[in-house]
C-alpha cells in the first residue's frame, strides 16, 4: 500500500493555515524536515504521528493515507447498519450505542458522515439509554462541520429538557444572528450590490416558506375549517408568487404544487365536487408526469420575478422512501439548491402521492373511470 503521508501533511497543514516553519517549531524539528515528509523523501518516525495527527486535527489513518474508497465502503456498512437498527420496533439499545460510538471514533470524517442526521432515526435517538451517546456523536460533528443544520436541528428536536438550553446556548444564535441575517444587514448597509442579490433572494425565499407553511396558521386544536382556509389561502398564496411561471411546467416550486393540488383536490371529493376533483387529480398526474421525465441536472425555473437568479436544480436518483438500507430502492427526482449555507432540498417519490390517491380522503372517488 503505497502511503502518502507526506501529501496529507501538506493539505492539512494548509488547512489549519501552518506554515512549514510553525508546524515544525511546534513538533520540535527543522522545517527542513518537514519538507523532506511532505516531498516525500523521507517519512516521519512513528514516534511523531500522534504529535502531528493532534496539531492538524485528524486521525493517524487519515494521515497515514489509509485507502479512502475501502474506509468509505466500512463507514457506509456502519451507517446502514446503524439506520436498519433505528428502524427496528423492537431497536436493541446496546447495538445502536455500539455503532454511534464506532461511528463517531472511525468514521466521523467519512464524506457520509452526516447520514446519521437525515436518515429518520430520531425515534431512538430520544431513547434516554442511546441519547448521551447521540450527544457525543453530535459535539464530535459539530466540531468538525459548525452550524451543520441536520445535525442541530436533529438535535434540537430529540435532546431532553434538562440539556437542551445549553445546546441551543452552545450551537445557535437568535434568529436575527444567523449567518444568513448578518450577511443581509452586512450586504444592504454596505451597499454591495452583487453580494447582497443573493442575501435578498434567500431571505425572500424564506418569507414565502412561512407563508406556505399550514402549521403557521392555526394552533394545534383548530379544527377542519381552520385547515381549509390555510390551505386555500396557501393555494392562493402560491399562484401569486409563481405569477410569472410561462407555463405549468415543473419549477422551483413543484413538491408544494404537488401537495397542495391533492389537497384541493380532496376537498373538492369531500365536497361531492366529482368533476372538479377528478380535474384537479389530473393536474397533479400530469406535472408529477412531467417531473418524472427529468434524468440529467437540469435548472428549474423560478416562476418568480423577485426571485429571479435563484438556482435550483432536479435530477434523477435512486432511493428508498424510509432511507432504509435493505428496503428497496424507487427512483426519484431530487430537487435542491447549490446555495452556500442553504440546506433545502425535495425528494419527488411517485409512489407517496399515489398513495394518498388510494387513501380515505379519495375514497368517494372510487369506481369513477377518469378518476381510476
Amino acid at each position: 500500500m503505497k502511503l502518502t503521508i507526506g501529501e496529507n501533511i501538506r493539505k492539512f497543514r494548509k488547512k489549519n493555515d501552518l506554515t512549514q516553519e510553525a508546524l515544525a517549531e511546534r513538533l520540535g524539528v527543522t522545517y527542513q524536515s518537514v519538507s523532506r515528509w511532505e516531498n516525500g523523501t523521507t517519512y516521519p518516525d512513528l514516534e511523531f504521528l500522534p504529535a502531528i495527527s493532534e496539531l492538524l486535527g485528524v486521525s493517524a489513518d487519515e494521515l497515514i493515507g489509509m485507502p479512502q474508497i475501502e474506509k468509505e465502503k466500512k463507514a457506509a456498512e456502519a451507517f446502514d447498519e446503524l439506520r436498519r437498527e433505528c428502524m427496528k420496533r423492537d431497536y436493541d439499545a446496546e447495538h445502536i450505542i455500539a455503532l454511534l460510538r464506532d461511528i463517531r471514533r472511525n468514521y466521523i470524517a467519512s464524506e457520509s458522515a452526516w447520514r446519521p442526521w437525515v436518515a429518520g432515526n430520531d425515534r431512538a435517538f430520544r431513547d434516554p439509554k442511546i441519547l448521551p451517546e447521540v450527544r457525543l456523536l453530535a459535539e464530535a460533528y459539530l466540531e468538525r462541520e459548525p452550524m451543520a443544520p441536520g445535525t442541530i436541528q436533529t438535535m434540537a428536536y430529540v435532546e431532553d429538557e434538562e440539556n437542551l438550553e445549553s445546546f441551543l446556548k452552545k450551537y445557535t444564535t437568535p434568529f436575527d444572528c444567523s449567518a444568513r441575517a448578518l450577511l443581509f444587514n452586512r450586504y444592504m448597509r454596505r451597499k454591495d450590490e452583487e453580494r447582497f442579490e443573493a442575501e435578498r433572494r434567500y431571505k425572500l425565499y424564506e418569507a414565502f416558506n412561512v407563508l406556505l407553511s399550514q402549521r403557521c396558521f392555526y394552533n394545534w386544536k383548530a379544527g377542519g375549517e381552520s385547515k381549509d382556509a390555510a390551505d386555500e389561502f396557501m393555494e392562493n398564496m402560491l399562484a401569486f408568487i409563481r405569477g410569472d411561471a410561462e407555463d405549468e411546467r415543473p419549477d422551483m416550486w413543484v413538491e408544494t404544487r404537488l401537495e397542495f393540488g391533492l389537497k384541493s383536490a380532496a376537498r373538492a371529493a369531500g365536497d361531492d365536487k366529482f368533476e372538479e376533483a377528478v380535474s384537479k387529480v389530473e393536474a397533479v398526474v400530469k406535472l408529477l408526469e412531467e417531473v418524472m421525465k427529468i434524468t440529467d441536472k437540469v435548472l428549474l425555473p423560478t416562476s418568480c420575478r423577485f426571485l429571479e437568479g435563484m438556482e435550483w436544480e432536479a435530477y434523477e436518483s435512486w432511493h428508498a422512501t424510509d432511507n432504509g438500507p435493505d428496503t428497496p430502492k424507487e427512483r426519484m427526482i431530487y430537487i435542491s439548491t447549490p446555495m452556500s449555507g442553504m440546506c433545502a432540498c425535495y425528494c419527488s417519490y411517485p409512489s407517496e402521492y399515489f398513495a394518498k390517491l388510494r387513501g380515505k380522503a379519495f375514497e368517494a372517488l372510487r369506481g369513477n373511470p377518469d378518476f381510476e
